[in-house]
């Protein structure tokens, strides 16, 4: 008789442990395992100067903008002083080099402007460059291209 109450305290016992252990079981959905990084919006800037080109330019010119990685849009501004810009143009590439163009911002055909506004869409290719900290800003004149230039930076809003 008292193997038997032995025999039925385990078997009770290992019923109660499976009775936790199954009601602890977690069901991961597809879904809720898959986490989305969080879309930032970046503030913009860059200032072109003689530093960027190694030329004799006293023109400055200064960018201001914003990137948004939901919209992929960059919106910018730029004002320039002491210069008069024939193309202003964004390009990507290494430091010190004629860069690969991307936009331009700028054409004096369109008429003389002080402060130009503007905005466009990028491509992944694009967004990765700006990201990384490849774009520069090239500001042409008659008398030399590029005589300014400056390096875009971000930071995150």
């Amino acid at each position: 008789m008292k193997h038997f109450k032995v025999e039925r305290i385990i078997a009770l016992v290992a019923v109660v442990i499976l009775l936790l252990f199954g009601a602890c079981k977690k069901e991961i959905s597809a879904e809720s395992a898959k986490v989305k990084p969080p879309i930032r919006t970046y503030v913009v800037t860059a200032r072109a100067d003689k530093k960027g080109t190694n030329s004799n330019s006293v023109g400055t010119t200064t960018l201001k903008g914003q990137y948004d990685e939901e919209t992929k849009v960059l919106s910018y501004s730029i004002e320039y002083t002491d210069i008069e810009p024939q193309v202003m143009t964004l390009r990507y590439g290494p430091k010190g080099s004629v860069g690969t163009f991307v936009k331009e911002l700028y054409n004096i055909v369109a008429g003389k402007k002080t402060i130009i506004k503007g905005g466009f869409e990028l491509t992944p290719l694009q967004e990765r460059n700006l990201l990384k900290g490849l774009w520069f800003v090239t500001v042409n004149t008659a008398i030399m291209s590029p005589e300014i230039s400056g390096v875009l930076t971000y930071k995150q809003q």
